[in-house]
């Protein structure tokens, strides 16, 4: 019986690496994608004494930004949607980082789990990457959606829109998943990607950190927007009642809830979203 303890555990854990990689995008497939179209992205790598920023930007240093800041697991390449529109190309710069923890991009190495704020400072140096002088919109989804409000929040002068897609912000109803542990078993994590460990981690501490940046959400004066489907099954529907009665019913607040949509809002949805970044 001792020896088929191991033999499951392998088992286990290949199986659920297996499970995990159907939600990567490899580099090799990045690639060959851009392989097929008329424009690549730009990679900008910025680095500071404990800190790593992978940015992929498209369109003109000189355009009006867009910072892209996806939700976990994930990357930049997330919001392939809007990244590859042309005729976003034209109008703005278009800046999409990987957060610290996934992708290329970290904070201290060794951290699985970066707070919101550092988060949004770090993410906030993609703005070093445009020269326009203009400001920027703000695109978010699940978990990035409180790093971008956070930043609207410490910045108001440098951001002229925030947008959130299915944004995961309310303490009280952050939602677990089974395979949410896997990340925290430390057998498991040799064979997990890394994003998952990244999630897994950001998960368990998420709850603290949105309680901890609570008073933010009333005091957030730029024009937002709020969008959430109501087939979604990772952010539940009280998230976004939570930002109706936190952020409230101002002139500057628009909320959208798209009764056959699921989590991709920026996938399904594409084009209602490009509408409230060109507005």
């Amino acid at each position: 019986m001792k020896f088929l303890k191991p033999v499951l555990l392998l088992l286990i854990t290949a199986f659920t690496s297996s499970c995990f990689q159907r939600y990567i995008v490899t580099e090799k497939e990045i690639r060959r994608h851009y392989d097929t179209l008329s424009f690549k992205p730009v990679y900008h790598v910025q680095k500071g004494k404990d800190f790593r920023l992978y940015t992929a930007a498209f369109g003109a240093d000189t355009l009006p930004p867009v910072v892209f800041i996806h939700g976990a697991p994930g990357r930049w390449e997330g919001f392939t949607k809007q990244l590859d529109d042309t005729t976003l190309h034209s109008r703005f710069h278009l800046l999409a980082s990987d957060r610290p923890g996934y992708g290329f991009s970290y904070y201290r190495k060794k951290h699985r789990r970066v707070d919101i704020e550092k988060q949004a400072e770090l993410i906030e140096k993609s703005l070093e990457l445009n020269r326009s002088g203009q400001k920027a919109i703000l695109v978010s989804r699940s978990y990035g959606a409180p790093i971008a409000a956070y930043m609207a929040y410490t910045h108001p002068e440098k951001y002229s829109r925030l947008i959130m897609m299915a944004p995961a912000i309310d303490p009280d109803n952050e939602k677990f998943f089974k395979f949410s542990k896997y990340g925290k078993w430390p057998v498991l994590r040799w064979f997990l990607p890394k994003r998952f460990m990244t999630a897994s981690f950001e998960k368990y501490a998420h709850i603290e950190e949105l309680r901890r940046i609570e008073p933010i959400w009333g005091a957030i004066k730029i024009p937002t927007v709020v969008m959430y489907g109501g087939r979604d099954w990772v952010v539940t529907p009280e998230n976004f009642e939570f930002a109706q009665r936190k952020m409230g019913d101002h002139g500057h607040m628009t909320y959208i809830f798209i009764p056959e949509a699921g989590h991709r809002i920026s996938r399904s949805h594409a084009d209602l979203l490009k509408k409230h970044i060109v507005q």
